[in-house]
């Protein structure tokens, strides 16, 4: 190893140091470097694939032709699933609006298919709210 003060007295400098020590070992650190190197690049392609899996997993149709908008055919087969809504009544209540007016509504029926709706075409949806 090479002293820190060579012959004419003065002290080498860090830069000068390192470059030694490069020089010596240079085999090694390309060596340690390249196989750091390969590490990360394995860390990074496999999280990659994990995150196309799971995007895979969580659409329900094609990844690559849907995108964020989806397609006519996606929402026909979310609405297939959904269930309507039953048919109950709601009781009469008092309704705090933004101003700070507190509104009586009368009770009215909720839910139901549209079928249903259609049969109650004499009745307005403000007449049912007031």
């Amino acid at each position: 190893m090479t002293d820190s003060t060579p012959e004419d007295g003065e002290r080498t400098s860090f830069i000068e140091k390192t470059k030694d020590l490069y020089g010596r070992h240079k085999g090694k650190i390309l060596a340690a470097g390249t196989a750091l190197g390969g590490v990360a690049l394995t860390a990074v392609v496999l999280a990659a694939r994990k995150a196309m899996e799971q995007d895979a997993t969580e659409d329900t149709g094609d990844t690559e032709d849907s995108g964020d908008t989806g397609s006519a055919a996606d929402f026909a087969a979310e609405d297939e699933r959904r269930k309507p809504p039953v048919r109950h009544p709601v009781t009469g209540h008092t309704r705090t609006l933004a101003d700070g007016r507190v509104v009586p509504v009368a009770g009215y029926e909720r839910g139901g298919s549209s079928d249903d709706e259609d049969d109650d075409d004499d009745e307005s949806p403000g007449d049912a709210a007031a």
